[in-house]
């Protein structure tokens, strides 16, 4: 008899522990819904927050591309016109030394 006792006490014991557990569990659960869920700081407001984001910039990315574009233009512009400076730099120096040494 003396078993089932410490049998029953053991498992009112084991139950208690449970209860305490779930009651932790139930705090920590509270707290990540509030993060989650917080209405200024929450998991769910920065998702928000970043598809606007990635809206806006999927509006605006043909401009960019544009702007990206004619970059790349004007750089290929300003390497031919480069290219004629030195080769007008080249004339008139080779026209100075004809002029001094002729």
């Amino acid at each position: 008899m003396a078993t089932m006792a410490q049998e029953i006490a053991l498992m009112k014991k084991d139950i208690e522990t449970l209860g305490e557990d779930v009651k932790e569990i139930n705090d920590k659960l509270d707290r990540l819904m509030i993060k989650l869920l917080d209405p200024d700081e929450g998991l769910v407001v920065r998702v928000n927050k970043n598809t606007e984001r990635l809206d806006e910039r999927d509006k605006n990315l043909a401009g960019w591309m544009r702007d990206v574009r004619d970059f790349h233009y004007m750089k290929k512009w300003k390497s031919t016109v480069t290219k004629a400076l030195w080769g007008l730099y080249a004339a008139v120096v080779g026209y100075i030394v004809k002029l001094i040494f002729w």
